[in-house]
């Protein structure tokens, strides 16, 4: 062993320029593989910093996280007096950031079905007997509309109002992982049960992971609500935005909320040299058939850009909007974000005698 040492120790000597050179070399790779890995997590932590992170990746416009003593109740008004279909989405991200989508396939079930108020228990329990209007049952339904984004046209209204058959549930309906996807049901209220001040009819709305696609996915769990529907004879329509967070803090990221109630368009604007738009938003609800338009200037605001988004309470009446940060700036008080991120010029839809859209 002392030989072998020795041995090496002439080496050394003998060539003392060839060790130093090795010795360097090993040194700089060192400090680049240090550098780089620094540089990478530096880059990653730049840009996870300027958007929302996602808490939860199963999640619904209408719906909500469940349990047995905490249950959601939406109440929905509606100026119309005929049925009233409430569309439900089931989607595999948080609705709050589109752009982190379950990294696996969320298998679940969605069930409606038709449920009263139970005063003595004070729970909300299925029907059991079919609710007539007159001669005639009144109609509820639920009826499965989008599959992953894609609209579809082969499934049947399945009627939740009738002898033995208060609920209806869709078995095995997936979620495909890594994008961003979702589904849409439609439920149907009559319109006797529209034309009431107070509801005494609701649909309950369940969609329940299985237990393989919570454990693959974390952050899951079962949504549910209950809804309602009732005349909102006072109730104006139109739409607006205004921007979630509030002005005594610094953030990252924005969401503008858009929400109404009617048909037509409103114009989402932003100043482009402050902030950029989530672009999974704008491919969610853009593109050929979608109802988002293309980006363009804003006439007299120099750097800012506008989007018309196509807006009918029918189809859903709330939409989220992520804006991200272009620079370091901090936005509070009376320099606020919203300064910069707007939702104006509210279009409604002008309604012929003949009930369609001019």
């Amino acid at each position: 062993m002392k030989g072998y040492i020795k041995n090496g120790y002439k080496k050394i000597i003998r060539y003392p320029v060839t060790v130093w050179m090795i010795a360097s070399m090993l040194v700089l790779s060192t400090i680049y593989v240090v550098y780089a890995a620094y540089n990478g997590t530096a880059e990653v932590k730049r840009v996870v910093s300027t958007q929302a992170s996602s808490s939860t990746v199963f999640s619904s416009n209408y719906m909500e996280p469940f349990s047995s003593n905490n249950f959601s109740i939406k109440n929905l008004r509606t100026t119309n007096a005929s049925n009233f279909i409430c569309t439900i989405t089931v989607c595999n991200y948080d609705q709050l950031d589109p752009t982190s989508p379950a990294q696996g396939e969320i298998v679940y079930k969605f069930t409606a079905e038709l449920v009263e108020y139970d005063s003595t228990s004070n729970t909300y329990k299925q029907v059991t007997t079919v609710k007539m209007n007159g001669s005639s049952r009144k109609t509820f339904y639920v009826q499965k509309t989008t599959d992953e984004n894609q609209e579809i046209n082969y499934d049947d209204q399945h009627d939740i109002n009738a002898p033995g058959n208060f609920s209806y549930t869709y078995q095995s309906e997936s979620l495909t992982g890594g994008t961003s996807v979702k589904d849409t049901f439609e439920i149907c209220f009559d319109a006797s049960e529209v034309a009431k001040d107070r509801p005494e009819l609701f649909i309950k709305v369940t969609a329940e992971p299985t237990q393989e696609s919570i454990q693959l996915n974390s952050g899951i769990t079962s949504l549910s609500s209950i809804i309602s529907v009732s005349q909102g004879r006072l109730v104006e329509t139109g739409w607006h935005g205004n921007l979630q967070e509030s002005s005594d803090k610094d953030y990252d990221g924005y969401n503008l909320v858009i929400e109404g109630s009617g048909a037509g368009t409103i114009e989402i604007l932003w100043d482009n040299n402050k902030f950029a738009i989530n672009p999974a938003f704008v491919t969610l609800y853009g593109g050929t058939g979608g109802i988002l338009t293309g980006e363009s200037d804003v006439a007299g605001r120099n750097g800012w850009k506008k989007m018309t988004l196509s807006v009918d309470s029918m189809r859903s009446n709330r939409y989220v909007v992520q804006f991200y940060k272009k620079e370091k700036t901090v936005y509070t008080g009376t320099d606020f974000a919203s300064n910069y991120i707007k939702c104006e010029n509210y279009q409604a839809t002008v309604v012929n005698e003949n009930g369609t859209g001019a």
